[in-house]
């Protein structure tokens, strides 16, 4: 079972990296474009890579949005983000919106730090109690005692 999650994790981080950039592509194409205040910005440590987030608010259609996002590329933000951010929102669905440096509503999930390490990580674990466990019983099935 652990094997499973390991690949799973493994090989889902590269599906949801694609998904996300295809969406931030479909958005850059057919969203509207709208101004949204930055109202946070921080840093957060994951794994060996700290990534810069902002929290973001936005109205559309007379509706307020807010949403935290991921700032910048795949190095952050190499200063704190200024008081406005043009973004492209999904006319469907206003929560959905890309930012001007590519980053989407579901940029915390798309990252290449979070879950190929894990995916990994609980593969080789998965990988060792299969080691430590099922093969000594398979080495030694056929040996008797004399």
């Amino acid at each position: 079972m652990l094997l499973i999650a390991g690949l799973a994790l493994a090989a889902g981080t590269p599906v949801l990296l694609s998904w996300n950039h295809d969406k931030a592509e479909r958005l850059r194409a057919t969203g509207v474009p709208v101004d949204a205040s930055v109202t946070g910005w921080s840093t957060q440590q994951r794994s060996t890579a700290a990534a810069d987030y902002i929290r973001l608010a936005y109205t559309y259609n007379g509706v307020r949005y807010s949403a935290q996002t991921r700032c910048g590329g795949s190095g952050g933000c190499a200063e704190p983000p200024g008081p406005m951010l043009r973004i492209w929102v999904d006319p469907q669905h206003p929560d959905e919106f890309v930012t001007s440096d590519g980053n989407t509503d579901d940029s915390n999930l798309a990252t290449r730090y979070l879950l190929l390490p894990a995916g990994f990580m609980t593969l080789v674990g998965g990988l060792g109690i299969w080691v430590a466990t099922a093969l000594p019983s398979t080495l030694f099935r056929g040996r008797r005692r004399a």
